[in-house]
């Protein structure tokens, strides 16, 4: 609800300002007033709604007609002396509305005699006036009216096209009620109305004058659907009496239509005389096919929400489904009325349908020209980029002078598809797989990446998909800016290597989309390649050590067999060369041999090793080397009962004591090195090796694991050979640990040697 009210606020003064003038309008669209535009559509709609919803014809009314037959057969100076004889004819009918004009001063004794026999006989009045005294003027012979069942009036209700919509059941003159011909025509037959007829009679205005009539609607049947007779025919007994057993039976004169002629529906043009007329209203009272307006209020309430409805519709469907919401609402405007109208409720739409076609043509536009802004929008930034990459002078001609706004959209837009082709191609070209990512989702990838997917997905090889190039992207993004991993994919080692396409900068129209390149590049044959260089190396080393070892001995041989004053001091020299030169060569070979062997660690071997031991093992090795310096080394501190992890504890020793050796080289005389083992925040162990010596810059940190990089070189080659602490990287990483190291120039270093606890089974 609060989300609907902020799209309300939302929309501004102006589009706020229609939406409540569109409202008012709605809300008076069943005024009197919009009834001279609209009555004759809703006219239209009550009469095809009608005869949709309206009952079935009870069958309880008949019709007699003085038709042309009649007329030609019968003496019309006599027409009042076959009267006795009809009534004869119609002695089984429940009630007889005589609908002839009935002047005074004729001669009625034959209808009178057969009034007297037959008690069920009406007339009706052909005005219900007030004479000069007030008296009540029914313009009937007197003898006639005394004999009647029922005197009645026949006064209807018009509408739009002049077609009938009701009549008035009761008329009060002179003091005197005098209901309807159709409706006494029914209570003199003892039949009940369905529905009652006080529940559906509302004012109605007669004339022009303030006077307001209470009147009835009805839901008129077709004529067609009346039982109509020729008066001839059942004068002559052709028609048989038990037809009229129980009816109610209008006679009426249809050759004579000087009382005119009366349009039943706006859907057709047919006419129906009085007689017939009468008796249509008789059978909708008799059916149930009658009808209410709604009450004003109702009505103003129902018009609001169906207007409020195509509004919402309009501000909350997004793209194109709102023209079919609009459409699907639409169909519920005019299913409303006829739904209301099945339970005897009719509800005129008036200007309704203009109001909801207003609302919808006005945001409809709206959206058209916020589009319109938007494509302009698009086509300018569209121009400033074509600008920025310089393409070809006539092609960026086709596309930026246009010759109109839709001209220039469409040439935009077929330069766009043009290099989005070349884009496609391009990338479908490339030799090794690649993934486009759109705001951290991969969008887009080539042909050799759809390939590789579909390959490992038949294969069962578990290649991780989609999902581990959105995890490299969304490291990508946190480091802010290029990331690379190895990983296996296929059972093949690749290198997934994301490079930023776009900043995270707001565009013209909003924040704009980050993208990401990512290639997958195999690298199994530059791994094989290494490793065959390793390999080679490993074994020159191995083979290097016999010699270089019986090359030491040789010099050391050489210099203990002659005397120092045998040996000259050139000689003396180049044997002290010769061995310093020996010495360095075979400590590299060994130390590349140890390097070789911690990066061809064994996981499946590894053992439980303690931590604890490890360190003060280290300890043990390197006291004398500090001793001999003037530099204390602690005794190791352990904050954690737990030192277990898993591994090889010779070569973790190994690596422990070489970063010790550091501490001791780097520090000078009377500083301390220390020992801790800790834990850490994700739950490792964490082993430090801290030393007061002369510290590093953040450049010698970035590169102290480089193979053979020293942060200083002696000259006479005692010093180490580079490969120490590249050993001490690669053990504890072949152990799933990583190295950190904190130092600045002047305030010692620290060692962090950070380590997964072992698995408890």
């Amino acid at each position: 609800m609060r989300s609907l009210f902020r799209r309300l606020i939302s929309l501004g003064p102006w589009r706020g300002l229609f939406v409540i003038v569109m409202l008012v309008a709605a809300a008076f669209s069943g005024h009197p007033g919009s009834g001279v535009v609209s009555g004759a559509l809703d006219r239209v709609m009550f009469d095809a709604m009608a005869q949709v919803v309206a009952h079935r014809s009870a069958g309880e009314v008949v019709v007699v007609n003085i038709d042309e037959a009649t007329v030609a057969q019968l003496d019309p100076q006599r027409m009042a002396g076959y009267s006795a004889q009809l009534l004869d004819s119609l002695s089984e009918a429940s009630s007889v509305a005589l609908d002839l004009p009935l002047l005074p001063g004729l001669d009625y004794s034959a209808l009178q005699a057969g009034m007297r026999a037959y008690p069920h006989t009406l007339l009706v009045v052909p005005s219900v006036a007030e004479d000069a005294t007030g008296g009540s003027n029914l313009m009937l012979p007197q003898a006639l009216s005394a004999l009647a069942a029922a005197r009645s009036h026949r006064v209807i209700t018009m509408g739009h096209y002049g077609v009938v919509t009701g009549f008035v059941p009761y008329r009060v003159s002179a003091g005197v009620t005098y209901g309807s011909i159709s409706l006494d025509a029914l209570r003199v037959a003892g039949i009940e109305p369905r529905l009652p007829i006080s529940n559906f009679m509302q004012p109605y205005a007669l004339s022009i004058s303030d006077e307001r009539t209470q009147a009835v609607m009805t839901m008129l049947p077709r004529a067609m659907n009346l039982q109509q007779y020729s008066y001839i025919d059942v004068l002559h007994q052709r028609v048989p009496k038990d037809t009229f057993a129980g009816k109610v039976v209008f006679v009426g004169n249809q050759a004579w239509r000087g009382e005119g002629t009366f349009q039943i529906s706006s859907l057709n043009a047919n006419e129906v005389t009085r007689t017939q007329l009468d008796a249509l209203i008789a059978d909708a009272i008799a059916s149930g096919n009658l009808a209410r307006e709604v009450p004003v209020v109702a009505e103003v309430a129902i018009y609001l929400t169906l207007a409020f409805g195509i509004v919402l519709i309009c501000v909350l469907v997004p793209g194109r489904v709102v023209h079919l919401a609009a459409l699907g609402w639409g169909v519920v405007l005019f299913a409303v009325p006829l739904v209301m109208l099945a339970f005897h409720i009719w509800l005129p739409l008036g200007l309704l349908p203009v109001v909801c076609l207003l609302i919808y043509g006005f945001f409809a536009w709206e959206r058209h020209a916020r589009m319109l802004s938007m494509l302009r929008g698009e086509l300018s930034e569209w121009r400033g980029i074509a600008a920025s990459i310089r393409p070809l002078e006539h092609t960026a001609d086709a596309a930026i002078a246009p010759t109109g706004e839709l001209s220039s959209i469409k040439a935009t837009l077929q330069q766009v598809r043009g290099w989005q082709k070349l884009y496609v191609d391009m990338i479908n070209q490339m030799p090794y797989p690649v993934f486009l990512a759109m705001d951290g989702h991969v969008a887009v990838w080539n042909a050799k990446a759809a390939a590789l997917m579909e390959a490992g997905a038949e294969g069962g090889s578990g290649a991780p998909g989609l999902a581990q190039i959105e995890q490299l992207v969304a490291e990508s993004v946190q480091q802010g800016g290029d990331t690379s991993h190895e990983i296996d994919w296929g059972g093949r080692p690749h290198m997934l290597m994301c490079e930023p396409l776009s900043s995270d900068g707001d565009g013209a129209d909003g924040p704009a989309q980050t993208s990401h390149l990512v290639c997958l590049i195999d690298i199994t044959d530059v791994k094989d390649l290494v490793s065959h260089d390793k390999r080679m190396l490993r074994h020159i080393a191995h083979d290097l050590r016999s010699p270089l070892t019986a090359i030491l001995s040789l010099i050391d041989r050489r210099g203990s067999a002659h005397s120092d004053n045998a040996v000259t001091v050139s000689d003396r020299a180049f044997l002290n060369d010769l061995r310093q030169q020996a010495s360095y060569s075979l400590r590299i070979a060994k130390d590349f041999m140890q390097l070789s062997r911690a990066e061809r660690l064994d996981r499946a071997e590894f053992e439980p090793v303690a931590l604890s031991e490890v360190a003060e093992e280290a300890v043990d090795q390197s006291w004398l080397a500090a001793e001999q310096k003037g530099i204390v080394l602690r005794e190791p501190v352990f904050s954690v009962d737990d030192t277990i992890v898993s591994g090889n504890a010779d070569m973790l020793m190994r690596a422990v004591v070489n970063v010790v050796d550091n501490a001791i080289k780097y520090s000078p005389a009377g500083t301390t090195v220390a020992l801790t083992v800790d834990v850490g925040a994700d739950g490792a162990l964490v082993l430090s090796v801290i030393d007061e010596g002369i510290g590093m810059t953040d450049e010698t940190v970035r590169r102290l694991f480089e193979p053979f990089f020293q942060a200083e070189r002696k000259p006479d080659g005692s010093g180490g050979v580079g490969l120490g602490l590249p050993f001490v990287k690669a053990v504890i990483e072949r152990h799933g640990g990583t190295v950190d190291v904190r130092s600045a120039p002047g305030r010692g270093t620290v060692f962090a040697l950070i380590l997964p606890r072992a698995l408890k089974h």
